[in-house]
């Protein structure tokens, strides 16, 4: 497989985003393209097995690094800040790499007519929901992967984050907004005694995850204030053109996963996107896993399954 690592510069406000893609040897193995998104507090490479995996099964696959995360920053005091763009800028970067890999693809292999995918983990996943709403004409399926469900509070708690942003200015790292926002998904796991297990069953992963610095930060006014916009537009009734509704949605989650806080809000997270018009939704929970069913020890299971969505 080739592997390729390239810039792209966004068209919002001309942040240099890191870009991976990686592509099988043989042209004439190519199926299709899949574009992934990633989540907070992480970065593209933590996806190579998948990345791998895909590709491996004839896929053009890419990711890039969200502004604010991994390579997509400035300077390292960067981490977890939005730039001059924020939550919108962030969906349009995603849209640009589509239209970007579609033209790459179409002039590598000859053909337009390659099956599109995109693929979104944890805020990711609504980000790529956002995507939805302007550009769905642009994808031929929609993996949403350890969905948040919609929590009451979101419109009080940018209030909050807005009061400290205006005392303390945007690029303020604030324990008390952390736990604010996120601390909710620590509680459940909290008698295991180790920070972030909510994200997989795996001590071992966790503590990977927690030793890693790029994962391990603190977001910024900044970054949780356009954290909640993109919450609080993924669960926003109006604005889709709707212009693919017989789009294919599906939604992956660990039964464990408190982002999912239960079968019943996975399910009404599920609906939404009916309610909008797609018609064509449905999802599934994997039991014993938590937030990060890419990672999780049964995620063979999981490439597998994503795999026969894809290739239906």
């Amino acid at each position: 497989m080739k592997q390729t690592y390239y810039t792209h510069i966004s068209g919002s406000d001309g942040l240099p985003l890191s870009v991976l893609r990686m592509e099988p040897d043989n042209v004439s193995d190519i199926k299709g393209i899949v574009q992934l998104v990633h989540g907070m507090n992480e970065y593209k490479e933590r996806y190579l097995p998948f990345i791998e995996y895909l590709s491996g099964h004839g896929y053009i696959t890419v990711i890039h690094d969200h502004r604010g995360h991994g390579k997509s920053v400035r300077s390292q005091d960067d981490l977890g800040f939005f730039y001059e763009g924020g939550f919108k800028a962030l969906v349009k970067d995603i849209h640009e790499i589509t239209v970007e890999i579609k033209k790459y693809a179409e002039k590598l292999t000859g053909r337009s007519d390659l099956p599109m995918i995109l693929a979104g983990h944890s805020m990711g996943s609504m980000a790529v929901r956002c995507y939805l709403r302007k550009y769905d004409f642009e994808i031929d399926k929609l993996l949403v992967i350890g969905c948040p469900s919609e929590l009451p509070g979101a419109k009080p708690g940018l209030f909050v984050i807005r009061v400290f942003k205006a005392i303390f200015g945007e690029r303020r790292r604030s324990r008390f907004i952390a736990k604010l926002v996120m601390g909710g998904y620590e509680k459940r796991f909290q008698s295991e005694g180790l920070l972030h297990s909510w994200v997989n069953s795996d001590a071992e992963e966790v503590k990977k995850y927690n030793a890693d610095p790029l994962c391990n930060y603190l977001f910024t006014l900044n970054g949780f204030e356009n954290l909640v916009l993109l919450t609080m537009l993924t669960y926003t009734d109006k604005g889709y053109a709707l212009k693919n509704p017989s789009l294919p949605v599906r939604f992956y989650s660990g039964a464990d996963d408190p982002c999912a806080v239960s079968e019943e809000a996975f399910n009404a997270a599920i609906d939404h996107l009916k309610q909008y018009g797609y018609t064509d939704v449905s999802g599934k929970l994997y039991e014993n896993m938590r937030h990060e069913i890419l990672n999780e020890p049964g995620h063979a299971i999981v490439f597998e399954e994503l795999l026969d969505f894809i290739e239906s």
